[in-house]
């Protein structure tokens, strides 16, 4: 597929269970509900679309979509676009959407269990941010076993870097 984006963006994206294929509880509906309804009662200038789509479960214990074999997951991802070309107007939409649109994603994701992918993190805009942030992943993700992977296999971390280290943990 080729399509244009729409230019330079934003996204940030949470995943979450919602049932089953037989028996979707209905989280992946509500979770965009009040979204919505946040959006709008915040005044969020937020672009469209705003991405849904769903997948089965992971066997790999690090994916946020990992779960039973018959597992249902949904994923979100919410945008913003970077339309212009005058630096402080484009300063101030990052701000925007990194602290109040992402803040106000994770928020209305916790009842949820919302996690977006270890691999994809974004420097948390403050220090509660960053303990929130680590807290969450490592609920979420076997860590300790990652580390002894990254390790393993990259025992110099090249592959790392001081978000991955600080957030996840250095390789051990």
């Amino acid at each position: 597929l080729q399509f244009d984006c729409g230019g330079q963006q934003w996204v940030f994206e949470v995943c979450f269970a919602t049932g089953t294929y037989e028996n979707n509880a209905g989280h992946d509906m509500k979770f965009m509900e009040n979204l919505l309804e946040r959006i709008e009662t915040e005044k969020i200038p937020a672009h469209a679309p705003i991405e849904q789509r769903w997948s089965a479960s992971s066997s790999s214990f690090m994916s946020p979509a990992h779960g039973p074999q018959e597992g249902l997951h949904c994923w979100v991802g919410i945008i913003m676009y970077l339309p212009s070309d005058d630096e402080a107007e484009r300063k101030d939409i990052t701000n925007r959407f990194k602290g109040q649109y992402c803040n106000l994603a994770r928020s209305v994701g916790a009842p949820f269990g919302v996690v977006s992918h270890w691999g994809k993190l974004e420097m948390p805009t403050n220090g509660q941010n960053f303990l929130d942030l680590r807290q969450l992943m490592s609920k979420r993700y076997p860590l300790d076993k990652f580390n002894a992977a990254r390790q393993y296999y990259d025992p110099k971390n090249i592959l790392g870097n001081d978000l991955l280290n600080l957030i996840l943990g250095t390789p051990r």
